[in-house]
């Protein structure tokens, strides 16, 4: 919510009306929402209704691609965030295989695969890429369920940190490393050298929520009208105090994961890095289903902490640990 505050404060300080519905204001709003929605979610999960609707997801994901053109696929008119949003329900379909006897796994297993195939089918070279590291945790918390989950905090929060770095020296540098020219075609670069000069003009308040936009000639087409990397985008518009706010919610998204069991903190903690990972190289986190459902995953895991406060052998009543 101060997130919220900021970016009202960030637009009058550039002499803009502050928007309720700028992603400034859905985002963190969805996330909260989803945060708050994952608890439920977290006491029915080897229901097989929930994992109907984990596969009704998949479903609509792969036929949203099959059915319409490019390039607005659907369901959220954009391949990449489709494939965001699949990451997310990998995620929470292996938080369901956690939940399920092995009885009721078949339901939720069929709709993470067919989310990878929404994945791989929307073309997200990007999203195939974060995507494979959560299906080994998932897989991993299944075969063998980890009993710490500080590590995942360390490791995501590493992985993060990084992958920032990278983008923040790619946008400063003039001339790109060869492996960095092969990696992002020169659209891309054009708007994040658009996105770090306006952010140096106003290094510490930035230009304003929507900004960007104004600041890039490629803004001509609806596609490039956004700076394509969370860090580079909430720099240039909401400067270093946005950033902050960036990655605070970062690190509380891996803490709030981290309440919860073990091996559910591992799968929500490789989820949430995935969707910042891919967020740092397009614009993802101004589709609020993505966001909302990111939220659920968190809050979902969350809520497991609950159940490790009783152990109930089979036949014994529940005692306190």
């Amino acid at each position: 919510m101060a997130w919220v505050a900021w970016s009202g404060v960030s637009a009058i300080l550039a002499d803009r009306m502050p928007s309720l519905s700028s992603p400034y204001v859905v985002a963190p709003v969805a996330l909260t929402v989803g945060v708050a929605a994952g608890g439920p979610l977290a006491r029915h999960g080897a229901s097989p209704r929930l994992h109907g609707w984990l596969l009704a997801a998949s479903a609509v994901l792969v036929a949203g691609v099959l059915l319409t053109a490019e390039p607005g696929k659907e369901p959220l008119g954009y391949a990449n965030a489709n494939a965001a949003l699949a990451v997310q329900v990998v995620a929470l379909c292996g938080l369901a295989l956690l939940a399920s006897p092995p009885r009721l796994r078949l339901l939720p297993a069929a709709a993470l695969a067919l989310a990878v195939v929404a994945i791989y089918l929307n073309q997200s070279r990007t999203a195939l890429v974060v995507v494979l590291p959560l299906v080994l945790s998932v897989t991993l918390m299944i075969w063998r369920p980890a009993v710490h989950r500080w590590w995942a905090v360390a490791v995501g929060a590493a992985t993060l940190v990084t992958g920032a770095s990278v983008i923040l020296t790619l946008a400063g540098r003039p001339q790109w490393p060869p492996w960095a020219e092969r990696a992002f075609d020169p659209v891309r670069r054009q708007l994040w050298d658009d996105a770090k000069y306006l952010w140096l003009a106003h290094p510490l308040t930035g230009g304003g929520p929507g900004s960007f936009r104004e600041a890039t000639a490629l803004s001509v087409d609806a596609d490039t009208s956004s700076a394509h990397s969370s860090i580079l985008q909430i720099g240039s518009e909401t400067g270093w105090v946005g950033v902050t706010f960036l990655g605070l919610a970062t690190l509380a998204g891996l803490l709030w994961a981290a309440r919860g069991r073990a091996p559910y903190a591992v799968i929500a903690a490789a989820g949430w890095t995935a969707l910042l990972l891919h967020s740092l190289i397009d614009h993802l986190l101004e589709f609020a289903p993505v966001v909302l459902a990111a939220g659920l995953l968190l809050g979902w895991a969350a809520t497991t902490a609950r159940s490790e406060q009783l152990d109930v052998p089979e036949g014994e009543p529940p005692v306190l640990r």
